[in-house]
């Protein structure tokens, strides 16, 4: 299977958690559930970012449509989630997506070697094909040359025959003379 089919099953895992977290707060309002006041500590200016902001920043760094993902960033934000939130309703998808995200390493590393093979591999066969070439070459000249050869000697045989028979007429001739 090709990267690119890992890359489009990875955004749709990254769409169905993103739509499935999005949901949560509509569902809320439809039942009337009242969510709880934040404590203070989670207002508190020193801290940083919250688990769906976290979350947010990671799904960015995956859907940047002018450049490539960022893999390595994407998952520093969903590990650092799944480290100050254990609880969060965003954990188990930032562990999917971590998850997702080491898979998709693997496959570009085994892809790497693969095209550094594929690369040594045309290597090799340019330096066979080239070399074929050149044999191929020598072959054609030695053909040539000897085609050559064989022409000439075809035509001196022609010549050597004609004389033959000029000789056997010239001889009939003789032997009608003399007789």
């Amino acid at each position: 299977m090709t990267m690119m089919y890992y890359k489009k099953i990875f955004y749709f895992i990254i769409l169905g958690i993103f739509i499935w977290g999005c949901s949560s707060p509509a569902l809320k309002e439809a039942t009337g559930i009242q969510n709880k006041a934040p404590d203070a500590s989670e207002n508190s200016v020193a801290k940083a970012l919250s688990d769906h902001e976290l979350f947010e920043e990671a799904l960015s760094y995956l859907s940047d449509n002018e450049k490539e993902p960022n893999y390595n960033e994407a998952k520093i934000r969903l590990e650092k989630l799944v480290e100050q939130y254990p609880k969060s309703k965003w954990t188990a998808a930032a562990q999917a997506l971590i998850a997702g995200i080491d898979k998709i390493s693997i496959l570009q590393a085994k892809l790497k070697l693969e095209r550094q093979k594929a690369q040594a591999d045309h290597a090799k066969l340019t330096r066979e094909i080239e070399g074929l070439k050149d044999t191929n070459r020598q072959v054609d000249e030695k053909h040539v040359v000897e085609m050559t050869r064989l022409q000439q000697e075809n035509e001196q045989l022609k010549n050597d025959i004609q004389q033959l028979k000029k000789l056997e007429v010239q001889l009939e001739k003789r032997e009608k003379m003399l007789r």
